[in-house]
C-alpha cells in the first residue's frame, strides 16, 4: 500500500511540475524550426502556469485560454490564446487574426471586414514577433523549477514540437 501511495505522489507531483513548469522548460527544449515550444505552452498551460500582475496585460479564462494585452485607458491592444486547445489565435491592433494549427504553422488570416486573407503574403516572422512583444513580460516571469524535470518534459513532449 504504501508503494501505492508513494507512487502516486510522485506521478502527481512530476505531473503538476510539469504543467506550472512548461514555459521554463519550453525555453530549453530542442525543437523543429518554425514550431513555437513557448508560445505554446504558454497558451496551453495559461491556467497552471504563475500568471503575475503586469500592467497593461490581463488574462482571460472565460471562452478559453489568452492574455490580453491593454493599453492605460483600457482598450485592447492585442491578445493571444487557444480556445479549442487545437488552435492558437493572435489578434492584432489592427483587427485581424492569426490562426496556427497544434504544430504553430499559420492556417489563416482574417481581416475585420475583409474575411480571409491570402497567407503567402503574410510574413510570419513578423507576426510571431508581435506575439512574443505581447507575452514576454509574462514569460519573463515565470521562474526555475523547485525539482528541475526537463529530461522528462522533453521526452513527453518531443512529438508535440519535433
Amino acid at each position: 500500500m504504501t508503494i501505492i501511495v508513494l507512487a502516486v505522489v510522485l506521478i502527481g507531483y512530476g505531473y503538476c511540475n510539469l504543467k506550472s513548469n512548461s514555459v521554463y522548460y519550453a525555453k530549453n527544449t530542442p525543437h523543429k524550426e518554425g514550431v513555437e515550444p513557448v508560445l505554446m505552452m504558454l497558451a496551453d498551460n495559461l491556467d497552471w502556469i504563475p500568471n503575475p500582475n503586469i500592467d497593461g496585460i490581463e488574462y482571460d479564462f472565460d471562452a478559453g485560454k489568452s492574455i490580453n494585452h491593454r493599453n492605460p485607458d483600457g482598450k485592447d491592444i492585442s491578445w493571444f490564446g487557444t480556445f479549442d486547445g487545437q488552435k492558437y489565435i493572435y489578434g492584432d491592433t489592427k483587427y485581424t487574426l492569426y490562426g496556427f494549427d497544434k504544430k504553430f504553422k499559420l492556417l489563416y488570416v482574417s481581416k475585420e471586414g475583409k474575411g480571409r486573407v491570402d497567407i503567402k503574403n503574410v510574413d510570419v516572422k513578423e507576426v510571431k514577433k508581435d506575439i512574443y512583444k505581447i507575452v514576454q513580460p509574462v514569460i519573463d516571469r515565470q521562474t526555475k523549477p523547485l525539482i528541475n524535470l526537463q529530461w522528462l518534459f522533453d521526452r513527453v513532449y518531443r512529438d508535440k514540437f519535433n
